[in-house]
């Protein structure tokens, strides 16, 4: 959790001004915080399927049962709610932007892989980690949130360019004129080539390719929540009326 200030961290996006609300500072932290999201966003989505089963029920017997359910999704869902709200300044009432502020990298491993890591290696701290019986070997640190942002946008790109290539592939090999299959051919091996290059400056960059499965596990992470109009006016005016130092 974040210190509360008199005048919270505030950042721009899109037009939008958003204030600081929590900052979560470890792997473990922020994996529970995805979990207890994924929970309260799940609880709200039966609580909407649920509304619409009950506006659909034939009989008054379901419709009960039905909204027996849904009182009690709501019950847990408010608890839940407040508990994130206390913990982590996260309402689901509200809107919020996650920045990725530190970040680690790992890439799994084969058995020839792991087999020729030496035994120093295999010893440093956090220098490997098993996953469901998947050994994963540490690659790289992102630090700072542009970085982050940086590396988040090339994964898209790399994904999209390969995609790109697949639907390619697929219409070379379904094509049946000469003149079709020239054209599709000299789009396929520009677009390879792009991606090639833009994959090894992954390499250089980071230390691994794109090409291959890679496990991301975020170590620190602020979450920001989006300011309503009053919010804006009434934390600008209680920084402007701080006495200076």
């Amino acid at each position: 959790m974040s210190s509360e200030t008199d005048a919270p961290e505030m950042i721009e996006q899109n037009g939008q001004k958003l204030a600081l609300v929590s900052t979560i500072k470890t792997v473990e932290a922020n994996r529970e915080f995805q979990n207890n999201v994924n929970v309260v966003q799940n609880q709200r989505n039966i609580a909407v399927d649920l509304k619409k089963r009950i506006d659909q029920a034939m009989t008054p017997a379901e419709r009960q049962a039905l909204q027996q359910k849904l009182d009690e999704t709501l019950k847990s869902l408010d608890s839940n709610n407040a508990l994130m709200a206390k913990t982590y300044g996260f309402s689901l009432l509200r809107n919020y932007v996650i920045s990725f502020i530190k970040t680690r990298l790992y890439t799994p491993l084969s058995d020839e892989e792991f087999a020729k890591m030496s035994p120093e290696d295999k010893i440093k701290p956090d220098a490997i980690k098993t996953i469901d019986g998947k050994v994963y070997a540490y690659i790289a640190t992102i630090t700072t949130a542009a970085e982050n942002d940086i590396f988040r946008q090339n994964v898209q790109l790399v994904q999209t360019q390969r995609q790109r290539l697949v639907q390619l592939k697929q219409a070379l090999d379904k094509a049946t004129g000469d003149e079709d299959k020239k054209k599709l051919d000299e789009e396929f091996k520009k677009s390879e080539e792009v991606l090639v290059n833009n994959n090894n400056e992954m390499v250089k960059r980071y230390g691994f390719s794109l090409m291959r499965n890679y496990l991301m596990e975020v170590e620190e992470a602020k979450l920001y929540t989006a300011l309503t109009e009053e919010e804006i006016k009434k934390t600008s005016g209680e920084t402007e009326a701080k006495p200076k130092e």
